[in-house]
C-alpha cells in the first residue's frame, strides 16, 4: 500500500485514478483550493498556488506524486492572458511542490506528471511519433514542453520520474466525447476539416490503468505516449462513432474556415485541424496491455 498525492484530482482523470488506487488498498491525497473534509478514502489538503501556500502535512510520508493539474487547453479564447494561465497552472504548482519538498527535505519515491501528444507537433502524415523525437512548433508544443521541463528538478533528487504524453481522452462521464458526440445525435454528424488529420486517442480505462503501472512499477521510467494501439484519422474516428452510434454519416465535413472563425485560426488549428500519429508500443514493452485498443470497443464501453 502506497500514499499518493494528486494534483488535479477532481478533474476528469484525476477521479477515475483516484477510485481505482483506492480500490487496490492505496491512500490518496487530493490538494484543494478550499479545506475539505476527508470523503471516500480521500483526504484534501489546501494549497493556493497564486500565493505559493500548501499545506506542508499533503507533503509528509507520500510515495508518489501524480501531477495533472492544469487548465483546460478548450476552455476558454487563446487570449495572451489565458495562454499564460495554461503554462502557469501547469509549471507552477508543480514548482510549489518541488520547492516545498526541498524545504522540507521530503520527497517522494516517484512523480507522474502528464503532458500531451502535441508535443510533437503538427503533421498530418502518416509518419508515427516515437518519444525519443523532437518537439514541434506550436503553442500546445510549448505547453508540453514546459509542463515536462517543470518536473525535472525532481530528478536531482533520486525521485523516480515518469512522464506520459496522452491524446484525447475518451469518456463518458466528460471530456471530448460527450460535445464531439451531439451532432451525431442529431443525425449531421462528420469529420472536420480535410478530415485527414491524425487523432491521437485513449480510452480513459486504459489511461487511469497506465498511470497505475507508472506508480507501481519501479521499473517504469522516463517518458511514454499514453494512447491507444489503434491510429486514426478524425474521418476515421468520427465514422467509426457514427457506426457505433447507429447513426447516419452522410453529413459534408465541417469547413476548416468555419472552425477558425468559431474557435481563432490558431487554437482550431491545434486541437481541430492538426494532429500527430503516435506511437504505443513503449508503453506496451513496459508490460501494459490495452483493454481498448481499437475505436470499436472504446465506443461500444462508453456508448
Amino acid at each position: 500500500m502506497a500514499t499518493i498525492l494528486i494534483t488535479g484530482g477532481t478533474g476528469l482523470v484525476g477521479n477515475d485514478l483516484t477510485k481505482k488506487l483506492i480500490e487496490k488498498g492505496h491512500k490518496v491525497r487530493v490538494l484543494s483550493r478550499s479545506v475539505k473534509q476527508s470523503k471516500n478514502g480521500v483526504d484534501y489538503y489546501r494549497w493556493d498556488v497564486k500565493h505559493n501556500e500548501i499545506d506542508e502535512n499533503a507533503l509528509l510520508g507520500i510515495d508518489s506524486i501524480v501531477h495533472l493539474a492544469g487548465a483546460g487547453v478548450a476552455d476558454g479564447a487563446w487570449s495572451d492572458s489565458y495562454k499564460k494561465e495554461i503554462i502557469d497552472s501547469r509549471v507552477d504548482t508543480i514548482q510549489l511542490l518541488l520547492n516545498k519538498c526541498k524545504e522540507l527535505k521530503s520527497f517522494p519515491k516517484s512523480i507522474v506528471s502528464a503532458s500531451g501528444t502535441a508535443y510533437y507537433g503538427f503533421d498530418n502524415s502518416d509518419k508515427s511519433y516515437v518519444e525519443s523525437a523532437e518537439a514541434g512548433k506550436g503553442f500546445l508544443t510549448e505547453v508540453s514542453e514546459k509542463w515536462e521541463e517543470a518536473s525535472e528538478g525532481f530528478e536531482k533528487y533520486d525521485v523516480r520520474r515518469v512522464v506520459f504524453r496522452i491524446g484525447v481522452v475518451l469518456s463518458d462521464k466528460g471530456g471530448a466525447l460527450k460535445p464531439i458526440k451531439i451532432p451525431f445525435q442529431f443525425g449531421i454528424g462528420s469529420a472536420m476539416g480535410t478530415g485527414k488529420q491524425p487523432f491521437p486517442w485513449i480510452h480513459i480505462d486504459d489511461l487511469t490503468g497506465g498511470l497505475l503501472l507508472a506508480i507501481e512499477k519501479k521499473e517504469v521510467s522516463g517518458t511514454y505516449n499514453a494512447v491507444a494501439p489503434q491510429k486514426a484519422t478524425n474521418q476515421e474516428f468520427s465514422k467509426t462513432l457514427a457506426q457505433e452510434m447507429k447513426c447516419p454519416f452522410w453529413a459534408p465535413n465541417i469547413p476548416s474556415g468555419v472552425l477558425r472563425i468559431i474557435l481563432g485560426k490558431e487554437k482550431a488549428g491545434e486541437i481541430l485541424l492538426n494532429g500527430a500519429h503516435v506511437s504505443s508500443k513503449k508503453l506496451e514493452e513496459a508490460g501494459f496491455k490495452f483493454q481498448y485498443p481499437n475505436l470499436s470497443s472504446a465506443f461500444r464501453s462508453l456508448l
